[in-house]
């Protein structure tokens, strides 16, 4: 069999739209399901789509998700995504995302040892915010412990053509700059004379606590500082 990059389980709106925008990415992707109608209306999109309890651990080691280096659990049900979490664990999975409903889920799957937790509802809120705050396109991906990866475009025209080393972000913010995107080209990584240019967009990685803050930072509020 050949292996596939990401297997996504559950097949309810949120899965559907993940395994989607991952196939428009040109990923190896198996999708799975226990409903049969769902499992077979995605069979015409991927080369391999299995009807399975993933609940169930033999029938999870039977399904060929052992061929798959990323597993999304993108199932609503608190006890059947508890279950099938702790089946792809003793399966010997480790690169494993999953969705949870509330704060009391993800934190019932991160102390399960699950990397990566998203609650889907959340971080669309808070994207809408930062957007309508900042009237900017803001980018968050949460990558676990509260913890995520933040683009955005830089327009404050404060901290233009000052040094990364004359900012001292990293001290003031606890943040880390990943990279700036700049006319087309990369700047990666960037160094401690690395200065911002008007419409840079900067990639960098923060404490989910530090988001707002971080933004305030790099964007100007067009709605106070006209």
């Amino acid at each position: 069999m050949i292996k596939k990059d990401y297997c996504v389980i559950g097949l309810g709106r949120f899965g559907t739209e993940v395994a989607l925008q991952l196939h428009k990415l040109n990923k190896n992707v198996m999708v799975m399901d226990i409903d049969k109608t769902l499992v077979q209306k995605a069979a015409k999109i991927y080369e391999l789509a299995v009807v399975c309890d993933a609940s169930d651990i033999n029938s999870l080691a039977e399904s060929g998700v052992a061929n798959v280096s990323t597993i999304i659990v993108a199932v609503s049900n608190i006890e059947s995504s508890i279950m099938i979490c702790a089946n792809l664990r003793e399966l010997g999975h480790k690169d494993i995302v999953a969705k949870a409903i509330n704060n009391v889920h993800k934190r019932v799957l991160k102390t399960m040892g699950i990397p990566r937790v998203v609650i889907p509802e959340i971080e669309i809120a808070d994207r809408v915010a930062f957007q309508s705050i900042f009237n900017v396109g803001v980018d968050i991906t949460s990558i676990g412990a509260d913890f995520s990866w933040v683009k955005s475009i830089v327009n404050n025209k404060l901290i233009l053509n000052k040094t990364l080393a004359e900012l001292n972000i990293r001290k003031k913010f606890n943040i880390t700059i990943m990279m700036i995107q700049r006319l087309g080209r990369v700047i990666f990584p960037p160094t401690n004379e690395t200065k911002f240019e008007m419409g840079d967009v900067v990639t960098f990685m923060c404490h989910d606590n530090q988001i707002a803050t971080a933004l305030k930072f790099f964007v100007r509020d067009s709605k106070n500082n006209e």
